[in-house]
């Protein structure tokens, strides 16, 4: 589609975060110029959303692609193949993350990490900045405020894995009044640091070192007290806090109770903390190594509260922290999760979700009752898109923002499979799964870049987005 070309896409249920509605939608110079009933108005492509429904393109804020993991291994998508898989399951947006290199400050591994993405990516993208133990020496606070007059407003910080990515709470305060002053966002993984790294220092002097024993060394209580922690180091500082994926219906309850009282505090979850669970791979071998990430896929029990999280607005978001490793190791990368086989410790963390996000939540929230069709949109679009600064360019179908739709098929099935999937990875945690509700077409600016099953958008279409301030509506 040229810039100055028009779409229609007419005869669906338009869906917003507070409104279902049959609407048509026109477009033109990327733009969405008008929603309502069609007016005579004509276009030079016509999509039939008839017995559809019409909703925003995902935004997933937390991918990692073509990430180098400790500097040691790389993760399996690279951006190409990444952002056609999250394209292909209705995602057009994602924000990644630039790490901190050993050998560069804040500002330049930023700049460095925008040309490897640069020409690369089929849909739109932007990056949080991730820092890493020694983030913020040599000018770190300084290359917040340069990173911020660039469009960056989100500064991601760990507190779990000492001498690797771990900083600590003073270093967290310092950058929080920074984040105060000038409107940012700060984001933590939230675990606690010692009670992991005790827990697993415990565990390999027992011999337990199996896989799935990397579940037992971060317990909940880990997540429940960083999440409390982290919270209260916002409030002294005000500035708002984003808790990433959102494990344990402990550290829920720690946010719920803060968002309560009024606090600037917003949790993700994922789809995988959602959906699978530890009893899929205990005892399973190397095969639990497809399920291993920080923190961790719980027990069973655990997931009905996170539903209810994410249903009542204690947690506000769904990533899906993609962060593919192969079970095997292809030809042209590092070891990939064979390098930890039998030692858990050394198991690269992350498991692989970008293309399937919004099928398996839509199936497994909205299909069963609990989530409504408007929540899975704020919560898979429009949330994301204001607490990091894309609203109203990003996430919703409103006039002047851009026209990232998604025509979705609500009846059409499909299995979830490691044999049809986009994803440059050799498994899905979801295999087999059978879900009802599809993208039948996914449009980016205005671009019909997937029809079905086929890829019509080129890569490297793609634009870099420069973020606003957190929008807390």
């Amino acid at each position: 589609m040229t810039a100055s070309s028009t779409l229609l896409v007419k005869g669906g249920h338009v869906v917003t975060a507070s409104d279902v509605f049959e609407a048509d939608v026109l477009v033109r110079d990327e733009k969405i110029v008008a929603v309502g009933k069609d007016q005579g108005w004509s276009a030079d492509q016509i999509l039939d959303a008839t017995g559809r429904l019409v909703l925003p393109g995902g935004v997933d804020a937390h991918t990692h692609l073509e990430e180098p993991m400790n500097f040691v291994t790389m993760t399996a998508d690279n951006f190409a193949s990444g952002t056609t898989a999250a394209a292909f399951g209705g995602t057009t947006t994602v924000i990644d993350f630039a790490k901190r290199f050993p050998d560069s400050g804040l500002y330049e591994s930023f700049m460095r990490r925008r040309e490897v993405a640069e020409d690369n990516c089929l849909i739109d993208y932007s990056f949080h900045a991730m820092t890493t133990h020694t983030g913020l020496i040599d000018g770190g606070l300084d290359d917040m405020r340069r990173l911020a007059a660039e469009g960056v407003t989100s500064f991601k910080f760990f507190m779990a894995y000492p001498g690797v990515m771990m900083v600590d709470d003073a270093t967290i305060l310092s950058a929080m009044r920074v984040a105060a002053e000038l409107g940012l966002m700060i984001m933590v993984h939230a675990e606690n640091g010692a009670i992991v790294a005790d827990a697993t220092e415990r565990l390999v002097q027992r011999g337990r070192t199996e896989e799935h024993a990397h579940t037992l060394a971060h317990p909940h209580l880990a997540e429940e007290e960083a999440a409390y922690r982290a919270i209260a180091l916002a409030e002294l500082a005000g500035c708002p806090l984003f808790i990433v994926h959102v494990s344990s219906r402990h550290a829920a309850r720690v946010i719920g109770k803060a968002r309560a009282q009024g606090r600037l505090v917003w949790g993700e979850t994922c789809p995988q903390y959602l959906v699978a669970a530890y009893e899929d791979y205990a005892d399973k071998g190397y095969e639990a190594a497809k399920y291993i990430c920080a923190p961790p896929i719980r027990e069973r029990a655990n997931q009905d509260d996170l539903w209810q999280a994410l249903s009542t607005d204690v947690l506000s978001t769904v990533g899906t922290d993609h962060a593919s490793f192969c079970i095997g190791d292809p030809p042209d990368l590092p070891p990939q999760k064979s390098s930890g086989r039998g030692y858990f410790p050394k198991l690269p963390l992350g498991v692989p979700g970008i293309e399937d996000r919004l099928k398996v939540v839509y199936e497994c929230g909205v299909k069963r009752g609990r989530l409504s069709i408007s929540r899975f949109v704020d919560v898979m679009s429009t949330r994301p898109a204001k607490l990091f600064g894309l609203y109203p360019k990003k996430g919703t179908l409103a006039v002047g923002s851009d026209a990232d739709i998604v025509v979705w098929d609500p009846d059409a099935q499909q299995t979830i499979s490691a044999k049809t999937h986009r994803m440059r990875v050799d498994y899905n945690i979801y295999e087999g799964m059978v879900v009802s509700g599809v993208p039948a077409y996914v449009v980016s600016r205005g671009e019909v870049i997937v029809d079905g099953e086929r890829l019509l958008g080129s890569m490297g279409r793609g634009r870099y987005l420069k973020r606003g301030e957190v929008n807390t509506a």
